[in-house]
């Protein structure tokens, strides 16, 4: 149970209704089930804004808000989750998406800058749009089960080093 290690690290709804910007949130933030830190919320927490991230570029944090509420997940997992893609991260993101999306929907090779350079934006659009939104929901929905399924077998591994550890000083405490 790394749970009360994680509630020392999340905001308490006290401090965030004290934020101009939050207090129409007011009774939304009373929630229980959005601060519970359990394996279930903090996953569901984690998987939702690593979705929303990928997938969504504006808005994000407001969205996985309205995610965790849906979900009943842990709030603030989910909304640091959507800090996955930002500046830095988020060409790689796209260029991967797109050559996925190729991949997969088995399109022409990839179009190439000269290639692209006489076309109106519309077929622009229309000729990366599609492999590079495939793309992207592929990638987006494989992060958001890795990070579910990572955080259920972190946890099921703490919790057996946490019980093998107390099995063995108590072992050690019963020989002596």
């Amino acid at each position: 149970m790394p749970g009360p290690q994680i509630r020392r690290w999340l905001p308490k709804p006290d401090s965030l209704r004290r934020y101009r910007s939050l207090r129409w949130l007011g009774p939304l933030l009373d929630r229980r089930s959005l601060w519970h830190a359990d394996r279930r919320s903090i996953a569901t927490g984690l998987a939702a804004g690593t979705f929303i991230g990928l997938t969504i570029p504006v808005a994000q944090m407001l969205l996985a808000c309205v995610a965790a509420l849906v979900l009943r997940a842990n709030l603030p997992a989910a909304v640091l989750a959507t800090f996955i893609s930002n500046p830095l991260t988020t060409p790689a993101i796209l260029v991967a998406g797109y050559h996925l999306g190729v991949l997969v929907l088995g399109v022409p090779a990839p179009l190439t800058d000269q290639a692209m350079m006489g076309l109106p934006l519309a077929d622009k659009l229309r000729a990366t749009g599609e492999p590079l939104a495939t793309g992207i929901a592929l990638i987006a929905s494989a992060a958001s089960l890795a990070s579910y399924f990572a955080v259920h077998a972190s946890w099921r591994l703490a919790v057996y080093l946490r019980l093998r550890r107390k099995r063995r000083s108590a072992a050690a405490r019963a020989q002596t």
